[in-house]
């Protein structure tokens, strides 16, 4: 086990993507959530803090799955291109 993480023939980085994942989801529920209290606490629009935090959550939420997807993308096709290379090696 330590050989091969030690020379990079397992990845670590998929199983830290869904904690990121995750850590994102939360930071962006707060942000939205504190978007909307300080447009109450400091007297703006109710209606416009309401509509920025709820954007804010949508969006921000979207945005780390999208960004979590395309980093485990990018690990997929290492192990697909890495299978290949495996089959069609010459033997």
């Amino acid at each position: 086990m330590l050989k091969s993480f030690l020379n990079f023939d397992e990845m670590i980085t998929p199983k830290i993507i869904t904690i990121i994942y995750w850590l994102g989801i939360i930071g962006v529920v707060i942000g939205g959530l504190m978007a909307i209290g300080t447009s109450i606490t400091f007297g703006g629009s109710i209606l416009a803090g309401l509509f920025s935090g709820l954007c804010t959550i949508v969006f921000g939420v979207i945005g780390v799955r999208i960004s979590c997807e395309l980093i485990i993308l990018s690990f997929n096709i290492y192990g697909k291109l890495r299978e290949i290379a495996e089959n069609t090696a010459v033997k």
